[in-house]
């Protein structure tokens, strides 16, 4: 089989000390046993929670293009920082039936435990996509109750602030997040403004 290997490092230190190397090193032992034929994308001093990871694009661009049977990583971590982008990360490649591994915590989605996994994720983003579209109406509702503009003001409110880190910590890409408060102010707002409000101090 065809696997598409993924190695992210987050920091230039990292990887000085040599972090994708060993991941490097374990993926190529994991497909030398199993007998898989491995493409390696790395991104090097790149979050996981970053929309800008451009070898995990160009790896996924490939995996819909049908060029892969699997996605392997050496640990969970590696392929993003929260569980709902993992999550919906995996989802993304089950739709193109291509299999997820992870080598550390031995999950496969071609196993009978990684099919159980992918039908709660279904339910999962559901009512994760629910419950922030519901955040987001009752914070329009708040505002009108109290006379607050529902219009782009120049500048987010502290609540409408809030709600954007809290949605950030728990996952949401930027877009995601643009989209959610596109409803507040009742105007379009590009994603890289929410990163700027994500990332000021």
């Amino acid at each position: 089989m065809r696997v598409a290997g993924y190695i992210r490092v987050s920091t230039k230190q990292q990887k000085q000390e040599g972090s994708h190397e060993r991941q490097r090193d374990r993926l190529e032992d994991w497909a030398d046993r199993n007998d898989h034929d491995l493409d390696i994308y790395q991104d090097i001093a790149i979050s996981g929670q970053s929309d800008d990871r451009p070898a995990y694009e160009e790896m996924m661009t490939a995996v819909k293009d049908g060029g892969y049977g699997a996605v392997a990583v050496r640990e969970l971590s590696r392929f993003g920082r929260s569980l709902q982008q993992v999550l919906g990360d995996i989802e993304t490649l089950d739709e193109h039936d291509v299999e997820f591994i992870s080598i550390s915590e031995s999950f496969d989605t071609s196993s009978a435990m990684g099919t159980a996994m992918l039908q709660m994720i279904g339910v999962f983003n559901e009512f994760w996509a629910n419950l922030a579209r519901e955040r987001a109406k009752e914070m329009v509702e708040r505002r009108k109750a109290e006379g607050k503009p529902v219009g782009r003001p120049r500048k987010v409110d502290d609540d409408t602030l809030e709600q954007i880190r809290e949605w950030h910590e728990a996952g949401l890409s930027y877009s995601d997040i643009a989209t959610l408060v596109e409803d507040i102010i009742g105007e379009p707002i590009d994603s890289s403004t929410v990163y700027r409000y994500c990332n000021q101090d």
